[in-house]
């Protein structure tokens, strides 16, 4: 590494460079998502008619496909919130017991008030006023804050018009009820749109702590992956030197040297690329507060961040043997690798987040080692998950660098059975 000061320039600077403009450059306009039709988990606690008007406005919305059973049965809101934890899907709401009834009461109260102003004596049951009532929504926490504030504002305008049919079936009851009804107090009409509200709520118990994704958050462990699967193109360029000046030559002919020198590369390469990571998590720790942005979140369970880091540099690695020993010449194999690692962060999510994509490109960001690798990261800082949570996309990530060590192998063992 001390001949190759280049490349080990590629390895840090690089990285640091494009977290901290990408920070700069994506903090106040984060994310915008266009009109897609999302997943969305529903808990129906009231089984009122304000929530079935709810619940009917939103499957019948282009923004929703309603999910309210599991295995045939009504979904509880643990359920809800597992489901989101896991990152399964993005959305979830509870309608909480007695919405209806507060809704009915506030809407009598209004009519109550309406017909005294006509001289008629109230003839709806009220009572006296509660606390603001709310729809409880959950969001998985990678979800994106222009996200966060598009749903929530959708789902305002369900509650809203469903809240506005139960004052205006109140209002058809009472003679004369529509020209009586242009006469009333504003305020009063406020009070039945005030009845019911949306409220964000977090998916655990940690109230302050609990961390939304922001630029840092996500420019921060996207561009460091990125970073990391960029040695493929100092690896690369080391082995086709290698076989250039007939170092590989000599090496393969001396038996089972080949594979012990490999695996040797691999670990340190693996080992270089844990570095690297931890040195963009520091980025972000510490040097990211200096430009007026938040600082990184390591997540509840941050010490899993090593292993994760090594399965990324793992996988990063054997694709470096991978294109150095299927093309010939540097020049064939660098423009590979730089390329290939763009198309692969662009459907990865590195760029912008896989939900917003097609749905045959969120199937080819499934093929994508850096999605599973942002996919590990993600459980670990947004999702404080644990090591369970963890295990497939690191499975997935460690069978990618076997699969590519092994079809390097392959590729070498037939080169020299054929001098």
């Amino acid at each position: 590494m001390r001949r190759d000061m280049s490349g080990l320039l590629l390895l840090l600077v690089m990285p640091v460079a494009l977290i901290i403009v990408m920070a700069l450059i994506e903090d106040a306009p984060f994310r915008d998502y266009q009109e897609l039709k999302f997943d969305l988990l529903l808990a129906d606690n009231d089984q009122g008619s304000l929530a079935r008007q709810i619940t009917d406005g939103l499957k019948h919305s282009k923004n929703f496909h309603i999910i309210d059973s599991l295995n045939g049965q009504p979904m509880t809101e643990a359920q809800l919130k597992q489901l989101l934890s896991e990152g399964k899907y993005k959305i979830g709401i509870t309608l909480p017991a007695g919405i209806t009834a507060e809704a009915v009461n506030s809407a009598n109260i209004v009519v109550n008030n309406i017909s005294q102003k006509i001289g008629m004596s109230p003839t709806m049951p009220a009572r006296e006023l509660r606390p603001q009532m709310f729809v409880h929504v959950f969001f998985d926490p990678v979800s994106k804050p222009a996200f966060r504030a598009t749903i929530t504002t959708a789902l305002d305008k369900y509650i809203t018009y469903s809240c506005t049919n139960i004052l205006m079936q109140r209002l058809s009851m009472l003679s004369n009820g529509a020209s009586a009804a242009t006469d009333a107090n504003m305020d009063d009409m406020k009070k039945i749109m005030q009845g019911i509200g949306v409220k964000e709520e977090p998916l655990n118990n940690r109230g302050k702590e609990t961390m939304h994704i922001n630029s840092v958050q996500h420019n921060v462990p996207a561009w460091a992956i990125f970073g990391m699967f960029f040695i493929c193109i100092p690896i690369a360029g080391h082995i086709i030197k290698e076989r250039e000046d007939g170092s590989a030559l000599r090496i393969g002919l001396i038996p089972n040297a080949g594979g012990y020198v490999v695996m040797g590369k691999i670990i340190f390469y693996s080992l270089i690329c844990m570095l690297q990571f931890m040195c963009m998590l520091c980025v972000g720790l510490w040097a990211m507060p200096l430009f007026g942005l938040p600082a990184l979140y390591p997540g509840l369970h941050s010490w899993l961040l090593l292993p994760v880091s090594l399965c990324i540099g793992f996988a990063a690695t054997a694709y470096g043997i991978f294109a150095g020993t299927v093309f010939k010449t540097i020049t064939q194999a660098l423009p590979y690798g730089s390329v290939s690692i763009i198309i692969l962060s662009a459907i990865g999510g590195i760029w912008v987040p896989i939900e917003i994509l097609p749905h045959s490109m969120q199937l080819m960001a499934l093929a994508s080692p850096l999605h599973w690798s942002l996919e590990a990261v993600n459980q670990v800082i947004l999702r404080d998950g644990n090591i369970q949570s963890i295990a497939l996309p690191l499975l997935i990530l460690i069978a990618t660098g076997g699969a590519l060590w092994g079809i390097s192998a392959l590729i070498n063992n037939r080169k020299y059975k054929n001098l």
